[in-house]
C-alpha cells in the first residue's frame, strides 16, 4: 500500500487499473495491489465472519445518515478514523466489559460493585447475583459514574462463598457481551 502525495496523474482517482487499486481516504490517494478473488472455499468461521462484518457495514452506513448518532460516533473518532469507523467497530466487536470489581461486595445490603466497560457507546448495564446453589439473589441495573458504572446491591446475600455476579453489558448497536465472575 502506498499515499500519493501531490500526483496530479492520480489524484482524486478511485477504482481499478491493471493489478492496481485506488483509494480516497482523508483527502488522500492510496494505492494498492488489486484483490483477488478466493481460490478455496471459505470457511464455516469465515462465513460467520462475513456475515458479521456485512451486519456491521450496514449498520454503519445507517448511523451516518442520521446527522445526530453519526456526531456521537464522530466525536470519539480519533487519528485517521471517521464515525462510519467508529460505527463499525460498535457493531462488528461490540461492548467491552474491562473489570468487575466486587472488592466492595460483601452480601450485605449497600455494597457496592464497579464496572469498568468501554468508554463510549455501552447503554446498558445489567448485574445479577446469583448464590452457589444457582438462585438468582437480585438483579437490577447499574449506573453511570464517572468512567464506570456502579451497581448498589439492595438484598441480603448470607452465602457469599460460591456466589456468581453476571454483568450484561448492551451497546448502541444492540450488541450484548457478559461477564461473570465466582466468589
Amino acid at each position: 500500500m502506498a499515499i500519493l502525495i501531490n500526483n496530479v496523474l492520480i489524484k482524486g482517482l478511485s477504482g481499478s487499473i491493471g493489478n492496481m487499486t485506488f483509494r480516497q481516504r482523508g483527502g488522500e490517494t492510496i494505492v494498492s495491489k488489486r484483490r483477488r478473488a478466493a481460490s478455496v472455499p471459505a470457511t464455516e468461521i469465515q462465513m460467520k465472519n462475513q456475515e458479521q462484518f456485512r451486519e456491521a457495514t450496514m449498520y454503519a452506513k445507517t448511523v451516518i445518515k442520521d446527522p445526530v448518532i453519526k456526531a456521537l460516533y464522530g466525536a470519539v473518532a480519533t487519528g485517521g478514523q471517521t464515525a462510519y469507523n467508529v460505527a463499525f467497530s460498535d457493531r462488528f466487536k461490540g461492548p467491552e466489559i474491562k473489570s468487575v470489581s466486587i472488592g466492595e461486595y460483601h452480601g450485605q445490603p449497600g455494597d457496592l460493585i464497579m464496572i469498568k466497560a468501554d468508554k463510549f457507546l455501552v447503554l446498558k448495564m445489567d448485574v445479577m447475583i446469583v448464590n452457589a446453589d444457582g438462585v438468582v439473589i437480585e438483579e437490577g441495573q447499574a449506573t453511570v459514574a464517572g468512567k464506570a458504572w456502579k451497581y448498589t446491591v439492595s438484598m441480603l446475600n448470607e452465602a457469599v462463598h460460591g456466589s456468581k455476579i453476571i454483568v450484561t453489558a448492551v451497546n448502541r448497536p444492540g450488541m450484548v457481551v457478559k461477564k461473570e465472575v465466582t466468589l
